[in-house]
């Protein structure tokens, strides 16, 4: 059995999950030509295999998904049969448990869940918790409208949770099988959490395909390590530091759920913002102007020329960092449709989660917040707050990144 990151042809399924072909989705360049495969697939990850260094894809603090999919020898081997969505059948997914704050690996360097141990504060077995006798692992059982779920969780070397690995389950897929188990599990260990006050963090999710033991590895992309490459500023003035300062509470948070308030939040000020000032200019007899300001109709090169306006230290812009920052049902679209549409519905979903007009809990946050519509939209969200920062704040943010992306000294 060779364990390969295989071609993906044109007509296969994208790899992304967006359900479209390959020639329709990423396999289309700023040419608009398909390529071979995506620019960022190893060509070959060996089955002994336990982690890899990978560039970074997209925008840093980006939910991204490794995909391994094995080939059979055998020409005829049904197992070749499958694709990276994976086919209707029996899964297992594992999550991974980390202490906040604390790696599990050095950034850049990520690993398949049978090399991680992982960690958390939930002493199990010795010589974390002593009174636990020559207990190896612990069962948990959930039960939703998906059917009955069995769990076992298992100890690092120090004794403490670190790995839970589902029993065998019907999903129709990758995505099906990880949000299945997980509106399954997560409920047991906010139990746990609430009676013991510790965290329990899920920092990695790895689905696999029984019949193929092809993979699905949810992971997130590290920051970078750049340069000290800023103007020095003599003097910020008050309202900036405020967006400034929220802007960097939403980065230090490991929570998406709470970097999309942060950086919603600024958007919302900015709209609140903008309405105040052209009603003070209306009032003295000035004019007010704004930019009409719209996401890149193609992930091409005028979208490359759009993000290099906004960003001074810039990632790789591949074909696939193009597409999910930009969602196709958004491209060419007004901001204000995007608020509209598809961020204020999310917001919307997050307040109902935690409060109602009742006062009461309307939904459980364990089901709400394991999304990945937020995760989708939260690319994007940062990029449309950045465009309108370097709108409203000229002088302050970024005054040295030209339109077209020049730096100037």
């Amino acid at each position: 059995m060779l364990r390969a990151s295989r071609k993906v042809g044109r007509n296969d399924p994208c790899p992304c999950g967006s359900g479209k072909k390959y020639k329709k989705c990423h396999g289309v360049n700023g040419n608009g030509h398909t390529n071979a495969q995506p620019q960022v697939r190893p060509s070959t990850i060996p089955a002994s295999t336990t982690s890899i260094q990978m560039a970074p894809m997209g925008l840093p603090g980006q939910h991204q998904q490794i995909i391994t999919v094995n080939q059979f020898r055998d020409p005829g081997d049904p197992r070749n049969i499958s694709g990276p969505q994976g086919l209707p059948g029996k899964y297992t997914v594992t999550f991974i448990l980390s202490r906040p704050g604390f790696n599990l690996l050095p950034e850049g360097q990520h690993s398949f869940a049978h090399g991680l141990r992982g960690n958390s504060h939930l002493g199990i077995a010795p010589p974390a918790f002593l009174g636990a006798g020559d207990v190896t692992q612990i069962r948990m059982r959930g039960t939703t409208e998906d059917g009955d779920f069995i769990f076992d969780g298992f100890p690092n070397e120090r004794g403490f949770l670190g790995k839970i690995v589902s029993e065998p389950f019907d999903a129709t897929g990758f995505n099906d099988a990880e949000a299945k188990s997980h509106r399954a599990l997560a409920s047991s260990l906010s139990n746990m959490a609430v009676h013991l006050d510790i965290p329990l963090s899920i920092v990695q999710t790895e689905s696999v395909e029984v019949r193929t033991q092809n993979t699905q590895t949810s992971i997130v992309t590290p920051y970078s390590e750049v340069p000290m490459a800023i103007r020095a500023t003599a003097n910020l003035q008050p309202e900036f530091r405020g967006y400034a300062s929220l802007y960097r509470e939403a980065l230090n948070s490991n929570s998406s759920v709470y970097q999309f308030l942060c950086l919603f939040k600024m958007i919302e000020a900015m709209l609140k913002r903008r309405a105040r000032l052209a009603v003070e200019a209306k009032k003295a007899g000035q004019p007010f102007t704004r930019r009409y300001e719209t996401i890149p109709a193609s992930p091409d090169a005028a979208a490359i020329t759009w993000l290099n306006a906004i960003f001074s230290i810039r990632p790789s812009w591949d074909a696939m960092a193009l597409a999910s920052l930009f969602p196709e049902e958004v491209r060419g679209k007004s901001f204000q449709y995007v608020i509209d549409k598809m961020l204020y519905p999310v917001r919307v979903d997050i307040a109902h989660a935690i409060s109602s007009q009742s006062g009461e809990l309307t939904l459980s946050v364990d089901e709400l917040f394991h999304t990945r519509n937020l995760n989708k939209w939260l690319p994007l969200t940062k990029c449309m707050v950045r465009r309108m920062l370097k709108n409203d704040f000229p002088a302050e943010f970024l005054p040295y990144v030209q339109e077209d992306g020049t730096i100037t000294p």
